[in-house]
């Protein structure tokens, strides 16, 4: 059963001494995902309290740095601490031969029971315990996909690095909770558009239109301040919850 998300970095392409970049944490009754690992994503998961014997699953939106730097690393620390269990990794198509490559030239025998998922070829996936993945791809300048989790009564949709597209309504249809980027404030909404992002008032229009239950917002421009993102209410409700634990 889906319990709790928590964003450790809402920081868009580069962190802040503030933000870390994208890393987000689900907590299920019997285990632990991550979407995302950006740079400094290993200090972050550690400091929230996360313990490796409960992460089953990553899941990786795309492969631009603000979204994986921290994955090579991550797994490198999983070798040093000599954690025995399966962790299964899901991402896009050429994300294996990037770990491997980046294995091969660092040296490292990573010797882990590590299993990868090509989300491309998988776009429904039954996971452990009765959590259910459906992933559709989203327009970012790279292929990226967008991630639904449903347990048959709660669900999370986490979309980030895309321009406001019909696929996100879709994969967001009535959505307990959905987690959407808003990189750049709507009066800038042809820098969004420029660079394949989305503002706040699109990703409240896509939250309308899906007819989700509450709509967060993460991966915010440097630019903008915490005194600019708290000022983002949807139905009354704030938009932002930086790194505080969430019930889904």
């Amino acid at each position: 059963m889906l319990k709790t998300f928590q964003i450790l970095g809402c920081s868009g392409g580069v962190p802040t001494q503030e933000r870390g970049v994208t890393c987000v944490m689900i907590t299920t009754t019997d285990y632990e995902m991550m979407i995302d690992c950006g740079e400094g994503s290993y200090l972050r998961w550690q400091k929230a309290g996360y313990h490796w014997k409960n992460l089953k699953y990553i899941l990786i939106t795309h492969m631009h740095p603000d979204h994986i730097g921290g994955l090579l690393p991550f797994l490198f620390y999983r070798k040093l601490y000599s954690i025995e269990s399966s962790l299964t990794i899901i991402g896009p198509p050429n994300l294996e031969s990037y770990l491997a490559d980046s294995f091969k030239h660092t040296g490292i025998n990573h010797n882990q029971d590590l299993h990868y998922l090509i989300i491309a070829e998988h776009l429904e996936i039954e996971l452990d315990k009765g959590i259910s993945l459906h992933a559709l791809e989203m327009e970012h300048k790279i292929p990226c996909w967008g991630y639904a989790l449903e347990d048959g009564r709660r669900k999370l949709v986490f979309v980030t690095d895309t321009r406001s597209n019909t696929n996100t309504v879709k994969l967001a249809e009535k959505a307990d909770v959905l987690i959407h980027e808003a990189t750049f404030p709507h009066l800038r909404q042809d820098k969004a558009l420029e660079y394949f992002h989305a503002t706040e008032i699109q990703a409240m229009d896509i939250a309308d239109n899906a007819k989700v239950k509450r709509l967060i917002l993460t991966h915010f421009s440097p630019r903008l301040t915490d005194e600019d993102v708290k000022k983002w209410i949807w139905r009354g409700q704030s938009c932002v919850v930086f790194d505080a634990k969430q019930k889904i």
